[in-house]
């Protein structure tokens, strides 16, 4: 049994310990002490600053995976919203809208009109019959614009809320931690 000479890092008091031991309490203070053995010197170190230092440390992480997750939301959201933006004549991408959608599939229905009123008046002058028919498809290829692109628009909508709740209630939990 080897007895190494330490000092109390809270009082300055003069401390024995085996080398064996790992912690001790000073018997003039009461602090909880880590004895450390290096391959020098052995000396002692405050547990209370550890256990401070530790939960710090604690804290810090969470907040860091907080953001973390965060920073995840976004970049996910971005690769989401990519696949829902629509393709304008330009090229560049917009959000889809319910506006832009009812606003198209209105010009291609009333196209679908203007063109069976005119195939009927050619038909009714003795031109050839049956082209106005063609009318009813263009209609019926607006109604499926307007049915697409309100979907679209919808489920663009409900995505971004979802994102945006998840993104509220995290930013909510980093806020109280820091």
């Amino acid at each position: 049994m080897k007895v190494k000479a330490v000092c109390c890092q809270n009082c300055g008091a003069d401390l024995e310990v085996d080398e064996s031991i790992r912690f001790v309490t000073c018997n003039f203070c009461g602090s909880k002490l880590e004895i450390v053995h290096d391959s020098t010197t052995t000396h002692s170190r405050l547990l209370e600053e550890i256990g401070e230092k530790t939960d710090r440390m604690s804290e810090d992480l969470k907040v860091i995976r907080l953001q973390n997750e965060l920073e995840q939301i976004d970049r996910e959201w971005q690769a989401q919203r990519e696949g829902m933006m629509t393709k304008n004549k330009d090229g560049s991408r917009s959000k889809p809208s319910v506006f832009a959608s009812v606003f198209g599939a209105g010009v291609v229905m009333v196209a679908g009109l203007v063109w069976f009123a005119m195939m009927a008046g050619v038909s009714s002058a003795g031109g050839p019959s049956g082209f106005g028919m063609f009318g009813f498809v263009i209609i019926g290829i607006g109604v499926v614009i307007l049915i697409s692109g309100v979907s679209r628009a919808g489920r663009y909508q409900q995505a971004e809320a979802e994102m945006l709740s998840k993104r509220r209630k995290l930013q909510a939990k980093l806020d109280a931690l820091k």
